[in-house]
């Protein structure tokens, strides 16, 4: 994310916007599976169930784990690409497994509901990789997106489409579906992913007012939920956020170069960019990050405006469902290390963790309603994430997703026990 301590660099940014900026080279705390269900949901005797325990957040993880079958990336898949694709909401695990989305029910291991996509996904080889389903705020729907291969038949050949899934969380049927006729873009700039998680899979970034943003490769779509017609699509571009009406993420511009570009989600047309930037990640619902000028930047999502520097490239942003922010990076040399925690509202500085605080600079995991996982070696640790202090250091493991009956830490779901 030794020596001397400098500063910390901190300005306002016009019209009353906290723009913040890091020197990381000192730290500071200013305040504060198996068979599957038919689609559709299966009956039960959940009501007959005592009450499951709840932590809020969960600090400790033990307990009979629960194998996420299908979520693991094909074993070609290396860096930030390797992250399983399941979303841990209320209990439930949605797991994309390449041929449909699974609900597993977490607690027990069961699948709740199972829907498979209406276009077989391809077999062999090594697997294709997925990103994990997007889940409503309100927790309702749950989509996903997949590449399919339509055969031909006599003399029409085959075609390749993006099937696009929403799922209703509850029932298990679906909310509606789609098919995107798959056009990449045609200038073939982006022969690698142009987001920082070099994964190439379809996604679903976010879903409002009836525009369903869908990412494919090097090409973004927005699709009419109600008819299923393509409004817009842009070349060359990869969302990252959706957010009152904008769509934010990477442009590449040309050989190794790029740009941050916001759209407006219904037209497409253009409503503010930051040149010079690359490897765009998304940061928290309202704020993307990119590499730019040797540091790294995070921005507003809806109006393009710079709202943290910091003074290394290569970090990447979680928010904890709430009202943080954690910035950070991890990598062979400590002192590249760093944590830096922001106010998701006013995106003031809560805390920094840096390589020269005389303190181990974990390896961030996982981030959720005030609780911040990681790793320090192989040793899991969780830190508070209104202060930087340690807050359990010995959690037992270090989830990438967490609600408030546990977390997954690879493909296993571990319950959490206080």
């Amino acid at each position: 994310m030794g020596g001397r301590r400098t500063a910390h660099r901190w300005a306002v940014a016009t019209a009353g916007a906290a723009l913040a900026a890091v020197s990381l080279t000192g730290c500071g705390d200013d305040g504060g599976g198996g068979a599957k269900a038919a689609e559709g949901a299966k009956g039960g005797g959940d009501a007959k169930k005592p009450a499951r325990r709840a932590y809020d957040p969960p600090v400790r993880f033990e307990g009979n784990a629960v194998d996420l079958t299908g979520a693991e990336q094909p074993s070609t898949s290396s860096g930030e690409a390797l992250r399983p694709s399941v979303t841990l909401a209320d209990g439930v695990a949605y797991v994309d497994d390449q041929r449909g989305i699974d609900a597993i029910d977490t607690r027990t291991g069961d699948s709740k509901w199972y829907v498979a996509t209406k276009h077989e996904g391809e077999r062999g080889g090594f697997g294709t990789e997925r990103v994990a389903p997007l889940v409503s705020d309100d927790g309702r729907t749950v989509y996903a997106a997949w590449d399919r291969r339509v055969p031909g038949e006599g003399t029409v050949r085959d075609r390749f489409v993006i099937e696009v899934v929403a799922v209703d969380t509850a029932t298990g049927k679906r909310t509606w579906s789609a098919e995107i006729p798959s056009d990449p873009s045609a200038t073939g700039m982006a022969a690698t992913a142009i987001g920082a998680d070099g994964n190439l899979a379809p996604q679903v970034v976010g879903v409002d007012a009836g525009t369903a943003v869908v990412t494919d490769a090097d090409t973004t779509y927005a699709l009419d939920t109600a008819t299923g017609d393509v409004r817009w699509k842009k070349g060359d571009y990869r969302a990252l956020n959706l957010a009152e009406g904008v769509v934010a993420g990477g442009e590449e511009t040309g050989y190794n170069q790029g740009r941050l570009l916001g759209v407006d989600a219904a037209t497409g047309e253009q409503r503010w960019t930051v040149a010079g930037a690359r490897q765009p990640a998304r940061a928290a619902p309202k704020l993307l990050s990119a590499n730019r000028d040797g540091h790294t930047d995070v921005v507003d999502a809806v109006d393009g405006k710079l709202r943290l520097i910091i003074d290394k490239p290569d970090y990447r942003c979680l928010d904890d469902a709430r009202s943080l922010v954690a910035c950070s990076k991890s990598g062979y040399n400590a002192s590249d290390r760093g944590i830096v925690v922001i106010d998701a509202t006013t995106f003031r500085r809560k805390w920094v963790l840096a390589a020269d605080s005389g303190r181990s600079v974990p390896r961030v995991t996982g981030f959720w309603h005030g609780a911040l996982y990681g790793e320090v070696g192989e040793r899991p640790v969780v830190l508070d994430g209104n202060t930087g202090k340690d807050r359990e250091t010995d959690p037992n493991a270090a989830p990438i997703e967490i609600d408030r009956y546990g977390g997954v830490e690879g493909t296993r779901f571990i319950p959490a026990k206080g």
